[in-house]
């Protein structure tokens, strides 16, 4: 996920920004000691590989956020039926400038061995953890998930990429007289253009929800064996979820959906005295499935599974049972219930939409017919299975949608690790003055 990476990136680069003295860190030997400099260049052989992997991720990051991020300076074209020109932009000249960048540098980027492999070395170690964020921010920002990312998210993404940049330009300063150091090809001009494009995206409204997407590693059911009390119910619930991935036929759909009205009325109980506002939400929960569960009578289909997912939920509610009465579900694992709850009713809201979409799930109707004469004394009734109509089943629609209410999402925050990169590229040691006429700090 973007936010990691990006955390972990940002947060080294800041913890590097805020070392001075090079040199007495990145050897075990004095500076003038006669093994002191091939120590410190191999060191420093080893550092460049690590920031061309940061750079590599900088220049493809903003090429894939560039086309949808438009300049807040310039002005629009006189002509409505002419695109605006990139060129000129900041975001474009940084893509140059970062281009032209790695692809001047002689130094490789680091290879996974060397990316798995810890140094002794504190700086060198820094430059490691933020070399892996960068290798592992490409599955996040490049590919399939930057065609994901929206016109804000592109701006949020090219201003993290703005503020990397000035950093490695400052470090590329603050390293020159590391042996057999390679600076940056043009500095000064790819920090101009690091700090134009911080402005430019700056004067927008960046959304960092971006912090939310990106590549996240497929979950699994828990291999822990079965937990006992209250944690047992949190882990077939767990399982429940991840079972859910596969599409269940109509009948493990009711079964699945009773297991969950059962659950939420009995840990609405267990909860009360530990957390009274989220007894009432899980009591309101259970009267949705209640409901959910009575529109799903007539509702049939045979194609799907969902074998294991109904035998998820019957160990949830099995187990719970076994709870005695006297049991208090403590708030971080309500905590974790909820969690798991809000996944599994949207992911149940999900399916029932899919099946109405594709008519996986039918209808059952009634059929008037005439009988003219029957054996037995009731005439059997003559029933079809139909597609399902949103239009004539309002209230089966209205009951799926109950299960996800409309929530208005709190708005992201940049977070820590944005605001320490920015002061710790500001930076200076406390005994250096930053003006001759004032007293240091």
């Amino acid at each position: 996920m973007y936010g990691e990476t990006g955390d972990l990136m940002r947060t080294e680069l800041a913890a590097l920004l805020r070392q001075h003295r090079i040199l007495h860190r990145l050897g075990a030997h004095p500076p003038s000691a006669p093994d002191a400099v091939p120590e410190r260049e191999a060191a420093g052989i080893v550092i460049g590989q690590y920031r061309q992997t940061v750079l590599s991720w900088c220049a493809e990051a903003v090429m894939a956020a560039k086309p949808l991020v438009f300049s807040a300076t310039l002005p629009a074209p006189a002509n409505p039926f002419r695109t605006s020109e990139d060129r000129g932009t900041a975001v474009s000249e940084l893509a140059r400038a970062l281009g032209r960048a790695r692809e001047a540098s002689r130094t490789p980027p680091a290879s996974t061995a060397l990316l798995g492999t810890a140094h002794p070395n504190e700086v060198v170690e820094h430059w490691r953890h933020a070399a892996r964020a960068a290798a592992l921010a490409e599955h996040d920002t490049n590919g399939l998930a930057g065609q994901r990312l929206t016109g804000p998210q592109a701006q949020a993404v090219v201003g993290d990429v703005a503020a990397v940049t000035q950093a490695l330009v400052v470090l590329d300063q603050r390293y020159l007289n590391v042996p057999g150091w390679e600076r940056l090809t043009d500095p000064g001009r790819l920090g101009w253009t690091a700090l134009a494009t911080a402005l430019d995206v700056g004067l927008g409204r960046p959304d960092y929800s971006v912090d939310a997407t990106g590549w996240r590693p497929r979950t699994h059911a828990l291999r822990i064996g079965p937990q006992r009390g209250i944690l047992g119910v949190l882990q077939s619930e767990h399982d429940l979820l991840v079972h859910l991935r596969s599409f269940p036929t109509a009948m493990n759909l009711r079964l699945i959906v009773d297991s969950q009205q059962r659950l939420s009325r009995r840990l609405a109980i267990l909860a009360q005295r530990a957390d009274a506002p989220r007894a009432e939400a899980w009591r309101a929960r259970a009267a949705a499935y209640s409901v959910l569960k009575q529109q799903l009578r007539n509702v049939g289909g045979r194609i799907g599974r969902g074998g294991h997912a109904v035998a998820d939920a019957a160990n949830a509610t099995a187990r719970l049972r076994a709870l005695p009465a006297q049991s208090i579900v403590e708030p971080r694992v309500a905590a974790g219930f909820q969690t798991l709850f809000n996944g599994i009713d949207q992911r149940i809201a999900e399916i029932i939409e899919t099946g109405i979409d594709q008519k996986t799930y039918l209808q059952r109707v009634q059929l008037p017919r005439l009988v003219p004469d029957s054996a037995g004394l009731v005439a059997p009734v003559r029933e079809r299975f139909t597609p399902i109509d949103r239009s004539a089943n309002k209230e089966l629609v209205r009951a799926v949608r109950g299960l996800v209410p409309h929530i208005e999402p709190e708005a992201a925050t940049p977070g820590r690790s944005r605001s320490a990169l920015h002061s710790a590229l500001i930076h200076q040691p406390a005994g250096r003055r930053t003006d001759p006429g004032l007293p240091g700090p």
